[in-house]
């Protein structure tokens, strides 16, 4: 393996680790020099939101594991400092700076996740010392470091480029007269496609069975030939719909570029019809009450308080995280409506417009644990059960072997007695990745569901019978009121902001298992509520038993089968058992 990938691989875990000084007597711990400075952070951010029907404002502030970012930061350095100050006298010497992460190298591992140390890579006094006293303070060590980014604002994630062709497509499979519109027959009769699409007979219908030109098994059931021709425009230029700024630091020029998007008569002035504000903005804003805003008086929206005020918090667990709107009772005087999904994910809708915000753990599997026993395993072969690595073990004809060790040696040895113990690579080894698991990033995206997305209310992948039979009520409240088909206005762009570690933002989706039935990639969610017999005969993972799936008799499967929906539910499952178990004898 290359030195390159040796000291990559090393950094790619997930557990938050925050190192203590060891106090074994190979590192014993220094003391704590007494500071409560706590360096300046970017942790909050001004998103904006070009809506269809008015321009949203949001203050969005990153925390973790509801903490402040900034108090986490100034801890997290102040145990770095406590482990290059080997002498405890809270001030670093010319010695102990050698010690220290390089600005660029702290950069790697806040951005990337891993660092590779060298002997020249570390700062000098001299670019330590701003006082020129000839020893570094613990301010001095954060001023070196204040120009680095510990929470990062990342580009806009696109649309989809084949959402719009997928959602064509399934109007023109659901629309039996072609008339462009969807009948609430017609959607009630998709559920008949399972007999003549369910390829796989899982009682499910995927895009692939749906869509079989767009959508080719053998690559996983990405869609094909779905791109934009060479030199055509954007497919719906939603990128610029979601704008993040640095809290406070909103340009001036926002203002007219509203009154340019939302004027529709040309006067540069913005009635509440053309802005679309709720009563109560409105009216604060319209300070002459002329009922139009100018210039001067929407420069107040910018400036002023925000529409919306929210927190992510995020978490090594997604139990753990959290999404929550702040001040819930302002937001629902100004028309905006909550609905919090889960602990670290809440959608917001204004108008039509959804907005989607989520603290994402990873969704990758731990490596840290294996990774790190597999240096530790290293170390062991280097030490030769000697319980310490001296220098000259580092050498020799598996010397390649060692990089990491080698190049980690002189700062790992705390104590600098030539011999680095375990305890001491262990220690150095937690100190790297206590930081880059701080480092956080917020992530916009502009995404545009398809019809299939809307349809598929868990996003197994899948269209159950259960999702099949309730989709007219689902999809005909998102029509304006009164309207009895369904048309493609449905669909709207969604608007996301995801807060998750900066080394893995791009690994947050979640995805059901994929098994292959068939000769067929099909994601399946393995049930894991009710009771066993339930979960065990619910062998699609629908959250549903078919009588097909039923290993029961007629007779038994109506029994359960309290409403007769052809489906017993979790609910049936779980009312069975009971009045089973209430019909029990007690025992004596």
């Amino acid at each position: 393996m290359s030195r390159f990938l040796f000291a990559s691989a090393l950094f790619v875990g997930l557990t938050v680790a925050v190192v203590a000084a060891p106090d074994t007597p190979e590192a014993p711990a220094p003391r704590r020099a007494k500071t409560k400075f706590v360096p300046k952070l970017n942790d909050s951010f001004e998103v904006l939101i070009y809506a269809n029907h008015r321009p949203v404002r949001m203050r969005v502030l990153a925390l973790y594991d509801g903490k402040p970012i900034a108090e986490m930061w100034a801890e997290r350095l102040q145990r770095a400092f406590e482990y290059c100050d080997r002498d405890g006298d809270g001030f670093l010497n010319e010695r102990e700076s050698k010690f220290v992460f390089s600005d660029q190298g702290m950069n790697q591992l806040l951005q990337n996740g891993f660092y590779q140390p060298t002997p020249n890579s570390a700062p000098t006094l001299a670019r330590l010392d701003k006082d020129r006293d000839g020893k570094v303070s613990f301010e001095e060590f954060v001023g070196y470091y204040a120009s680095l980014q510990v929470v990062r604002p990342q580009p806009v994630q696109p649309d989809n480029i084949a959402a719009a062709t997928v959602t064509e497509s399934l109007f023109k499979l659901f629309d039996a007269n072609g008339d462009g519109k969807l009948t609430k027959e017609e959607v009630n009769a998709v559920e008949k496609l399972i007999a003549t699409k369910d390829s796989d007979e899982d009682e499910c219908l995927s895009q692939n069975e749906l869509m079989p030109e767009y959508f080719d098994p053998r690559f996983g059931g990405r869609p094909v030939a779905l791109t934009r021709p060479a030199g055509g425009p954007p497919p719906t230029g939603l990128a610029q719909v979601v704008m993040v700024y640095e809290a406070g630091r909103i340009p001036g020029t926002v203002t007219q570029q509203v009154i340019k998007r939302y004027d529709k008569d040309g006067d540069f002035e913005l009635t509440q019809d053309e802005v679309g504000f709720d009563d109560v903005t409105f009216n604060e804003l319209d300070k002459d009450k002329s009922g139009k805003l100018d210039g001067e008086e929407l420069d107040e929206w910018r400036t002023g308080k925000p529409d919306l005020e929210l927190s992510l918090s995020l978490a090594p667990k997604a139990s753990d995280c959290a999404a929550k709107l702040l001040n819930e009772k302002s937001a629902a005087d100004r028309g905006f409506i909550l609905k919090q999904l889960e602990s670290g994910r809440l959608v917001l809708h204004s108008g039509r417009q959804p907005i989607e915000l989520w603290a994402v753990p990873s969704t990758g599997q731990p490596q840290q644990p294996a990774l790190k026993q597999q240096y530790q395993n290293l170390f062991q072969q280097a030490s030769r059960g000697k319980g310490f690595v001296e220098e000259k073990d580092l050498t020799g004809p598996n010397a390649v072997n060692y990089q990491f060790v080698r190049v980690m040696f002189e700062p790992a040895d705390r104590d600098g007695d030539g011999k680095m113990t375990k305890a001491e690579f262990d220690a150095y080894f937690d100190l790297q990745d206590s930081f880059r698991n701080l480092a956080v990033s917020l992530t916009p995206a502009v995404q545009t569901p398809t019809l299939f997305q809307l349809l598929d209310e868990n996003r197994d992948g899948r269209l159950s019978v259960r999702e099949l039979r309730t989709a007219w009520n689902r999809l005909v409240v998102l029509e304006q009121p009164g309207v009895e088909v369904i048309t493609k206005n449905i669909i709207q762009p969604a608007v996301a902001l995801r807060l998750t570690r900066t080394f893995d933002r791009n690994n947050y989706a979640v995805r059901a298992p994929v098994i292959i039935a068939n000769g067929q990639p099909t994601q399946v969610v393995v049930p894991t509520k009710g009771p066993l017999w339930f979960r065990k005969m619910d062998r699609n993972g629908d959250g549903d038993v078919s009588r097909r799936e039923f290993l029961g008799t007629d007779a038994q499967f109506r029994e359960i089968d309290t409403d007769g929906d052809g489906l017993i539910s979790l609910a049936e499952a779980e009312e069975h058992d009971a009045r089973h178990r209430e019909r029990r004898p007690a025992r004596r």
